[in-house]
């Protein structure tokens, strides 16, 4: 039997509790499912699990309200597929990732109010080429790990910023930027914002982010990152990322580069990254490598294998990042510090989009 794109998008929106919108101009439901079967060592145990690795689902849309102006809106969540972790709870569905209402014109960009991945997050968020792993990327980058500048919370941006005006600037001849201010909710000047400005033209792809963690009465810590891809003979990229965080007094300095090479439906993939020490804090550098291979089934199926190692020197304490957006394995926190990781990951992942015309 037969059913038509508008029947079928009314009772999605019945099936998710929402009233069916008339004469809506466009909607996409969208998402991911991922797991895999992980191989864990962090310096004080050794274990093997099934992780959920970044499943997630998503609703975004557009009503077109006149030639120059349209309303744009998005919301999804991470899906816990292992033990329903998606919020580290036995709930299926989790925390938030994005979502956000706003305006968009074609001339101008889009303006909006929600909850976004931070700018530091967005300019490389697609250059990493473990991300949505354990062996992802922000193990080093955008983190000093489990050490503390000057007592202060521990550091990670890759991350978002709730509470938030949001602006997406308009691609202009391949230049695009995205701004945006975390609003200060308790009254102690623990603002959150960033900005970053990206170049993309062909094989090239350049960007700059700067990001502002406001610490209320303590220094706010900040985040520099500048990153270049460069695709060479369609099968081969290569990426560069220098990252700097810093409070003032204390910082510390990140390097990391990756090549991913393609044979047919097969991606062979190899990264590496390097965390100085911290300023104030001796022997605290740290190092990263990442080797695997990906192969896709179906041009939204794709299994992968990869091994990492995460060696810290004694005043290090970085680790593979525990969450729903890299792996739910609840073991990557090391023992102490100078502790070294490792993990192998074999897994699974479907990307799907469904639009309603």
């Amino acid at each position: 039997m037969h059913v038509s794109k508008t029947k079928l998008a009314v009772a999605v929106s019945l099936a998710l509790g929402l009233a069916p919108i008339a004469n809506a101009d466009e909607m996409t439901l969208y998402g991911s499912v991922g797991a895999a079967m992980e191989a864990l060592d962090n310096g004080a145990i050794s274990t093997t699990e099934v992780s959920n690795n970044h499943s997630a689902f998503g609703v975004k849309g557009s009503k077109t309200v006149n030639q120059n102006l349209t309303a744009v809106y998005l919301f999804d969540a991470f899906v816990g597929i292992d033990a329903g972790g998606g919020a580290g709870d036995d709930s299926l569905f989790g925390g938030g990732r994005d979502g956000w209402i706003g305006v968009s014109g074609e001339e101008w960009g889009t303006v909006a109010l929600g909850f976004q991945g931070r700018p530091w997050k967005t300019s490389t968020n697609h250059l990493d080429i473990f991300g949505s792993t354990a062996a992802d990327y922000s193990a080093i980058m955008g983190t000093t790990g489990d050490n503390n500048l000057d007592g202060q919370s521990d550091v990670y941006f890759d991350g978002g910023i709730g509470s938030s005006l949001i602006y997406f600037g308009p691609n202009i001849n391949g230049f695009s930027w995205h701004l945006q201010f975390g609003a200060d909710e308790n009254d102690d000047n623990s603002n959150d914002w960033g900005a970053q400005a990206s170049y993309s033209r062909e094989a090239l792809y350049a960007t700059l982010s700067y990001d502002v963690d406001g610490q209320g009465a303590s220094d706010d810590i900040t985040a520099t990152k500048l990153a270049v891809s460069y695709k060479i003979q369609e099968n081969t990229s290569l990426v560069g990322i220098y990252d700097s965080i810093s409070n003032g007094d204390n910082a510390r300095a990140a390097f990391y580069v990756s090549v991913a090479h393609g044979i047919g439906n097969t991606t062979l993939k190899l990264a590496y990254a390097m965390a100085d020490e911290l300023d104030n804090i001796a022997d605290s550098s740290a190092s990263y490598y990442a080797l695997g291979a990906s192969h896709m089934l179906d041009p939204n199926l794709e299994v992968f294998v990869l091994y990492s190692a995460l060696t810290n020197d004694n005043g290090a304490a970085y680790n593979y990042t525990s969450s729903p957006h890299t792996s739910s394995n609840g073991n990557t926190a090391i023992a102490a510090a100078g502790d070294d990781s490792s993990v192998i990951s074999a897994g699974i992942r479907y990307h799907f989009a469904w639009q309603n015309k």
